[in-house]
């Protein structure tokens, strides 16, 4: 006789929603006390759970950190923003998908990007998340940059390592940074980026 696990749905998503909770809570922590000052428990108590919840639902603080890099890396503006290059067909449109693509999950974890950026080098499980988000960004700008080489319209002689170095310069985590230290809107950093990247990569 062969027996089956019961899995609840019901149970499954207040799993999911605790999760959420939690990694949530440990974001705004970390932005605010910084990754070395918080505490498991103060993560627990702005969660509104136990500690023990927060190790079974997520793990520790390297956990937390990864598991906020690890949201980024999947978000669905960035998922559907790759699906949206893949259909398209001109050189200068993908472009500006980049840019809106980066320009909305860069405002949306603008307060994850922050801890990860600003205590990478204090801190080697912070660390090891910045580099696991820095990889997946990239990983996407690849995938963007072999596209624009089989669209064409690209100036002559790049090579795809270039292509992606140059998609990293304008869109990569310090760009977006400077642009809006400079204190310029979102939309007018989106149009410049997309604009220079174009100048950078097209055929004139």
């Amino acid at each position: 006789m062969v027996v089956r696990g019961y899995r609840s749905p019901v149970r499954e998503k207040h799993a999911e929603d605790t999760r959420r909770t939690i990694v949530e809570a440990a974001a705004t922590l970390f932005a605010e006390r910084g990754y070395a000052r918080t505490s498991v428990a103060a993560v627990a108590a702005a969660a509104g759970v136990a500690v023990n919840t927060v190790y079974t639902s997520v793990g520790g603080k390297p956990a937390l950190i990864t598991a906020l890099s690890g949201e980024g890396a999947d978000d669905a503006v960035a998922v559907e923003t790759e699906r949206r290059i893949g259909e398209c067909a001109d050189p200068r449109e993908i472009l500006r998908l980049v840019a809106e693509g980066t320009e909305q999950v860069r405002r949306r974890r603008q307060k994850v990007l922050a801890v990860l950026l600003d205590n990478r080098t204090a801190d080697p499980d912070v660390a090891a998340a910045a580099d696991l988000a820095t990889r997946a960004v990239r990983d996407r700008l690849a995938v963007v940059a072999a596209r624009l080489l089989d669209v064409g319209g690209l100036r002559e002689g790049l090579t795809r390592k270039q292509v992606e170095q140059t998609l990293w310069f304008y869109f990569g985590f310090e760009a977006w940074r400077t642009v809006r230290d400079f204190g310029w809107t979102w939309k007018d950093a989106t149009d410049w980026l997309a604009e220079q990247a174009a100048r950078a990569l097209l055929a004139s």
